[in-house]
């Protein structure tokens, strides 16, 4: 089984989606979803966390050191959210406020946005109950090793798009709708088999807040697609692999401004995750509560405790040494504390800073044999011109497994590193043309659970 960390279509690189656990046939390893910071880039789904779970959309794969399992934790990425989220011109609002709308607090992904107040409603134009935006792009790249395999490595051309569209509504100023969709695919010119891989992801709300009234709540529904393939050819499997899933949410959200600098909200999620491997099926519940402190107009402080249940439908317990148990499936139950800083400033060569900690601890209902602490670490740096903007960030985890051994002696270590570089330039009013690249590695002492990556592509945007 093949762990690998963060990766997977990353939820947009401007709204976010997010922790996906995958798959195997005799003892998958585990995968957990994290949506919603989507990093479009299908080579690494962060998954859009689907939304708002560790797991959005950018594609992970996991890694379990016995020839038994096998891990994909996709990652909603959503992000999703980060790299696209359409610039509204008649919304007083920023692509950060959109894509903190969308995929909100229950993200695990991504660095939380500079927002005084999630979910804020928007003034819009009385002449106008529902706005809609929609935006497209197409782009030309190369990866040297799209498959994600440790041993081989098939690089590749491809073509990539991306579209994107919104549909907001506000009658009523007690009253907030949406609709939002997003699609993401790659197709890769010289792999043989699975040329295509991508993601489709539809969500909607409905938020109320009195006009003066503290306390705000709100439902949203999501339905998230998955669709990449993975090379697994080091562990006896085909050659390659490739992991479908199909996720539905609902999301209940309630907030409360406890004062004008401060905001606290609470979510609860509760999600069915479809795999085209029967094993991987699971059904999962999720409850965060967040605490945001705006220090200043450029200052942001953000802070969130979770809790994270995953039930499997077929997939078997495993003892510490990763035999397979008779009785009973797994279940796992993740645990995890975050902060981070923001800070925005009107110089452009520094317009924003952006770092985030987090600390997360997973357990299983059997031998430990899954049991990890994960310490992670985020830094992102922008730079906003008149027409070119830069958008840099770089991400490391560091894995501690307790019962997991490389050998008898040893203890299974892992490691994840990853940067991300975006360059783009407005050509016209609704045009722009971008640049990117994106580099993924995993080390391990384990040679099985070892591999890097690089995505490079350049293309061109619409929105309107």
């Amino acid at each position: 089984m093949i762990a690998r960390n963060y990766r997977f279509l990353t939820f947009l690189n401007v709204l976010l989606v997010h922790a996906l656990e995958p798959l195997s046939h005799q003892a998958h390893a585990q995968v957990i979803k994290e949506y919603p910071s989507f990093t479009s880039n299908l080579g690494s789904l962060e998954v859009f966390n689907h939304g708002g779970f560790e797991a959005s959309p950018t594609a992970t794969k996991i890694a379990e050191p016995t020839p038994q399992a096998v891990v994909v934790e996709p990652s909603p990425t959503p992000s999703l959210a980060q790299q696209n989220a359409p610039a509204k011109k008649e919304i007083a609002m920023t692509d950060e406020e959109l894509e903190f709308l969308l995929f909100g607090s229950i993200n695990e992904v991504g660095l939380p946005e500079t927002e005084s107040e999630e979910n804020d409603f928007i003034e819009l134009p009385e002449s106008k109950n529902w706005l809609p935006s929609v935006s497209a792009s197409v782009g030309f790249g190369f990866s040297d090793n799209p498959m994600y395999g440790p041993y081989v490595r098939e690089s590749s051309t491809y073509m990539e798009f991306e579209t994107e569209s919104f549909l907001l509504r506000q009658a009523n100023p007690d009253y907030l709708s949406y609709l939002y969709f997003y699609g993401e695919g790659k197709r890769f010119m010289e792999v043989d088999d699975h040329k295509l891989s991508g993601i489709l992801l539809v969500q909607g709300e409905h938020s109320y807040r009195p006009t003066n009234s503290s306390s705000s709540g709100g439902l949203k529904l999501r339905h998230t697609y998955y669709d990449q393939a993975f090379d697994f050819s080091d562990l006896g499997l085909p050659f390659s692999m490739q992991v479908q899933s199909n996720k539905s949410e609902i999301i209940p959200h309630f907030g409360y401004q406890l004062t004008p600098q401060i905001k606290l909200s609470a979510e609860t999620a509760f999600g069915i995750d479809r795999y085209d491997n029967p094993s991987e099926n699971n059904s999962d519940q999720k409850i965060q509560v967040d605490l945001t402190a705006k220090q200043s107009e450029q200052t942001t402080l953000h802070a969130k405790i979770f809790h994270h249940t995953i039930r499997y439908v077929e997939r078997k317990r495993k003892d510490g040494d990763g035999t397979n148990l008779s009785d009973g499936n797994l279940r796992t139950k993740k645990i995890g504390i975050s902060g981070s800083w923001e800070k925005q400033s009107k110089n452009p060569w520094l317009d924003t800073l952006g770092a985030e900690l987090k600390y997360n601890q997973l357990s299983d209902n059997a031998g430990a044999y899954y049991d990890y602490s994960k310490i992670s670490a985020k830094l992102s740096y922008e730079i906003k011109g008149e027409k070119w903007k830069s958008v840099s960030k770089l991400g490391w985890d560091n894995y501690l497994y307790g019962i997991r051994e490389v050998s008898p002696r040893y203890q299974f270590e892992r490691q994840s590193y990853g940067i991300d570089l975006l360059l783009t330039r407005k050509i016209s009013s609704d045009w722009e043309a971008y640049s990117k690249w994106r580099y993924e590695q995993d080390q391990s002492n384990a040679r099985d659970y070892e591999y890097y990556t690089n995505f490079w592509a350049l293309g061109v945007k619409w929105e309107n």
